[in-house]
């Protein structure tokens, strides 16, 4: 009787193992699924406003200044499997003489601020990279290009390429901008 038990608790430990090696090979296979996006409903979009306000207290009366500054982003709302490498930089090539024109109406060289923020952005060290404030974080991720060999589309762009390529000190090449995008205080 005792030998029966045994063989039975032999035959049921050798049936379990079997069964889990079975498991495990049947794991062992690839999973594929389509991947996932988020998209918004149509026309939906993101916006970065800056508002500074001035309040003055006049004898007669109260004064009040306001000064806006505000970009918007087109959220997506269709899924797009085929999307292009050059996407990144698409983008960029509208946002970049948006930010040149904005410097401009403050006074500044607008083209020569932009060339000099993406060249102190393509000399940033990597372990420097996560330890700023939040305004040089924000700067960073804007005029940061990626180094896989792209280029901008068009030839009137590529010069935004040089400037992220270039060897030059980033002070010296781009003069007539006073201002490095690290140096500036929020």
């Amino acid at each position: 009787m005792t030998d029966v038990v045994i063989s039975f608790k032999n035959g049921i430990i050798m049936l379990v193992c079997l069964s889990l090696g079975m498991i495990l090979l049947a794991d062992e296979r690839v999973l594929s699924r389509q991947k996932r996006y988020l998209i918004f409903p149509q026309g939906s979009n993101v916006q970065l406003v800056y508002c500074l306000t001035i309040g003055a207290f006049a004898g007669n009366g109260d004064l009040v200044l306001g000064l806006t500054a505000a970009l918007a982003w087109e959220l997506p709302s269709k899924v797009d499997t085929k999307i292009s490498k050059l996407l990144h930089r698409r983008s960029r090539s509208v946002l970049y003489p948006k930010i040149e024109a904005f410097l401009q109406s403050t006074g500044l060289d607008g083209k020569s601020c932009v060339m000099r923020a993406l060249c102190e952005t393509a000399r940033r060290e990597e372990n420097q990279v996560g330890n700023g404030t939040f305004i040089q974080e924000l700067f960073y991720t804007i005029f940061k290009l990626r180094d896989n060999g792209e280029l901008f589309e068009k030839s009137e762009h590529r010069e935004y390429d040089f400037a992220h390529q270039t060897e030059n000190s980033c002070a010296e090449e781009y003069t007539t901008c006073p201002y490095s995008i690290y140096q500036v205080n929020f």
